[in-house]
């Protein structure tokens, strides 16, 4: 947990904490496709909810990962 989020309520702190995780995971499984979006990240809950941030990412990532989802679908 970071500084920021010790100084905050233990609720919010636990909520940034998940949000980082879920970061995460999801980065982790978009490595295994080779797709990599720089600026996804966890960030601060908004109204109680969990945030992760996907950010921007190069059109030829976007299609990438459009390719991933849609034949997961078809799957």
């Amino acid at each position: 947990m970071t500084t920021e989020a010790r100084k905050m309520s233990p609720e919010i702190g636990q909520q940034y904490d998940e949000a980082v995780r879920a970061a995460a995971r999801l980065s982790r499984a978009l490595k295994e496709h080779n797709i990599v979006i720089p600026s996804l990240r966890g960030t601060w809950p908004c109204n109680g909810v969990h945030m992760v941030e996907l950010g921007g990412c190069r059109a030829d990532v976007a299609e990438a990962l459009a390719e991933v989802l849609e034949k997961a679908k078809l799957g």
